[in-house]
């Protein structure tokens, strides 16, 4: 199966990512956008495991929950992975990563090795993907389009991260499901 871990969004965060989908809509460049439902802020990518890996990741991830605290994230930056020339992935970003934020990152990617799960090598960036490009013509016309929402829209907001969820990925036809395996509440600090 297909996994990885991530921190749900509220409602409200949601619909704001939603507008701001709309706004980026603009028909210059053909862009898949993320549904709602699927909205996250992810933490580690597990791509395939089996079954065994899962129990094994189910506990690390626990473990790891219980002794990390609750912490905000505040939205206010648009980009694109991994660059605007070859752009594919559109994404809303926090200003800046708090440090209860990176201490759990951390934490999974030291203790996920166990698993048989690979270290990430690329820096985290705490970002949440709204939409994957299929082609845009001009980079320079994405980068006005991004500059533009950004001027027009303030930042999403700021959130409370309160849950870690392990989620299975399937693809389907109208894109992937995603299915909760796994809630944990981080501590109240």
């Amino acid at each position: 199966m297909r996994a990885f871990i991530a921190i749900g969004l509220p409602a409200r965060i949601k619909n704001t990512l939603t507008e701001i989908q709309h706004k980026l809509n603009t028909g210059e460049f053909k862009v898949n956008w993320v549904k709602p439902q699927n909205l996250h802020l992810t933490l580690k990518f597990l791509g395939d495991i089996s079954p065994e890996q899962l129990e094994q990741i189910k506990t690390t991830v626990e473990k790891i929950t219980d002794n990390s605290g609750r912490f905000k994230v505040k939205l206010g930056k648009l980009g694109v992975f991994p660059d605007l020339r070859t752009g594919r992935i559109i994404w809303a970003g926090a200003e800046e990563v708090p440090s209860g934020l990176k201490q759990l990152v951390e934490r999974l990617e030291a203790e996920l090795i166990e698993s048989g799960i690979p270290k990430e090598l690329r820096p985290f960036c705490a970002h949440i993907t709204i939409g994957r490009i299929k082609s845009c013509p001009l980079p320079s016309v994405l980068q006005k389009t991004l500059d533009r929402i950004e001027m027009n829209v303030s930042g999403p907001g700021e959130f409370n991260c309160e849950k870690v969820i392990l989620f299975e990925s399937r693809p389907g036809p109208g894109g992937p499901v995603y299915t909760a395996l796994k809630e944990l509440n981080l501590k109240i600090s």
